[in-house]
C-alpha cells in the first residue's frame, strides 16, 4: 500500500525538501525518472526514486514533527511516521503547491513480540 506525505511550500519543511529533491536530481539518472502519480486527490510530477544509500535524508527530515501542521497532508498515522527507516522504498515528486512523498513497505502496526505475541512486563 503506498502512503503519502504532501509538504505544502507554507511548511516549516519545505525548504528542506526542495533541497533534497534538487540534490536528487543531481544524483539519479533522468531515465529513471517516474513522469507523474495520482494518490487520492494529490498528484506528483518528474518522480525521482531515492536511492538507499540517500534514504537517511528523507529521515533527517523528521516529518512527524509536522504532523499536526496544516501545510503537511498524510495518510500516514502518527506510529507509521515514528516507524519510517531504511527499508521503506521513497520517491519525492514535485506537487502543484508544494512536494509529494511516496512511502511503500510502511508497516501498518506493531509487530508482536515476547512469549504469546505480547510483553509480559
Amino acid at each position: 500500500m503506498l502512503h503519502y506525505g504532501l509538504v505544502l511550500e507554507q511548511s516549516r519543511k519545505a525548504k528542506s525538501v526542495r533541497h533534497l529533491y534538487e540534490h536528487l536530481q543531481h544524483k539519479v539518472n533522468r531515465r529513471e525518472w517516474i513522469p507523474s502519480i495520482q494518490i487520492d486527490n494529490v498528484s506528483g510530477e518528474n518522480g525521482i526514486r531515492v536511492p538507499a544509500p540517500e534514504r537517511y535524508r528523507v529521515l533527517n527530515l523528521r516529518l512527524l514533527d509536522e504532523h499536526l501542521s496544516p501545510y503537511f497532508k498524510t495518510n500516514l498515522n502518527l506510529f507509521q511516521m515514528h516507524m519510517l527507516d531504511d527499508r521503506v522504498d521513497v520517491w519525492v515528486y514535485k506537487a502543484h503547491r508544494g512536494w509529494l512523498l511516496v512511502f511503500e513497505d510502511v508497516p501498518s502496526g506493531p509487530k508482536p513480540f515476547g512469549q504469546n505475541g505480547f510483553d509480559t512486563r
